[in-house]
């Protein structure tokens, strides 16, 4: 649960810092869109009832993989701030944020035996990718920011679906049903 709460932290901040740069109407669109999800993020992480599996056994390296993914991912955003600021660039660093953030994900699926960090961190790598590129082709900060609104977004719609998947489970396993389903 504590992991959810940071990643719906860290998707709000990517949205709310970030959509300013959209102009209007995005500007309202992205906060309506993240209410959204935010309240859907609430209802099935916070409210709907669920019921939790044993955890799976975690690694004996699974702290150090956290760590190290930390770690890296602190350091692919200031090599890449870096970089970025030296090329002029530096309205990109919201993109690259994404991607670092994005690929510090990936390790946690086997590390913690989560498969969705996989989903997760590959999805989020891409979309921060794609903002990194058009952003630097058509000199685009806005093309920057809307990656790092859509991935705040998608990080709170991933975490979402993975604990509503986990109800769904849960429901088939336990023969329960809910209402009107």
């Amino acid at each position: 649960m504590w992991g959810t709460t940071i990643g719906a932290a860290g998707g709000t901040v990517f949205v709310m810092v970030n959509r300013g740069e959209l102009g209007d109407p995005w500007t309202t669109v992205a906060a309506l869109v993240w209410l959204v999800v935010f309240a859907a993020y609430l209802w099935f992480v916070l409210v709907a009832p669920r019921w939790f599996e044993a955890p799976a056994p975690i690694g004996r390296y699974a702290g150090l993989v956290y760590v190290g993914s930390v770690v890296g991912m602190l350091l692919l955003i200031r090599l890449g701030s870096a970089l970025l600021d030296q090329a002029g660039r530096d309205e990109l660093r919201p993109a690259l944020i994404v991607v670092a953030v994005g690929l510090h994900f990936l390790p946690f699926a086997t590390a913690f035996a989560t498969p969705m960090f996989t989903r997760l961190g590959a999805v989020m790598a891409g979309i921060g990718a794609v903002g990194l590129g058009a952003g630097w082709v058509y000199a685009d900060a806005a093309a920057s920011a809307s990656a790092a609104v859509v991935a705040g977004i998608v990080m709170i719609a991933v975490i979402t679906a993975d604990a509503f998947g986990s109800a769904e489970r849960d429901e088939v396993e336990e023969g329960l049903t809910r209402p009107g389903r």
